[in-house]
């Protein structure tokens, strides 16, 4: 099921998303989000961005083999002090890019389709592509992070 994106103008975009939904399909929604993320040409995309009011998104683990993974109700347990400078963009605001600085790793935690706890490190753009999409679950786009000159 394609799906439009949500305008950036739309409050979804702009409010923190509550916990997942009790009895959310979640094989439902990961496929939603994956099928969504491919025909939108992103390496990560969350469930608010195509209106959908829950605390997930899926993300490319890996942009070599195109390995994705799906996050319900993710969590950032750590962040790396060191960080790192990089352009940006988004599907939000498509033509838009801004340079951002991330924590280089994190630890996380998130659940997966079948409710099973993950906690996992992330390195480099993995970790960037995790924060960029936690920050949606957090009402935060990637503008208002936008480095100043």
């Amino acid at each position: 099921m394609k799906l439009q994106l949500t305008p950036n103008t739309h409050p979804i975009l702009h409010e923190r998303v509550k916990k997942c939904s009790y009895d959310l399909d979640r094989s439902e929604i990961s496929k939603i989000l994956y099928e969504n993320m491919i025909h939108h040409n992103g390496v990560g995309l969350s469930a608010n961005q195509i209106g959908i009011n829950e605390r997930v998104f899926i993300m490319m683990i890996d942009i070599e083999t195109e390995t994705t993974v799906t996050c319900f109700n993710p969590r950032i347990v750590k962040q790396s002090s060191k960080t790192c400078i990089m352009e940006e963009g988004c599907l939000s605001y498509p033509d838009e890019f801004v340079e951002v600085e991330r924590s280089e790793s994190v630890v996380v935690k998130y659940e997966d389709e079948n409710k099973v706890n993950h906690k996992i490190k992330l390195d480099g753009l993995a970790a960037r592509v995790f924060l960029h999409e936690f920050d949606h679950m957090e009402g935060i786009n990637f503008t208002e992070k936008k480095c100043s000159k």
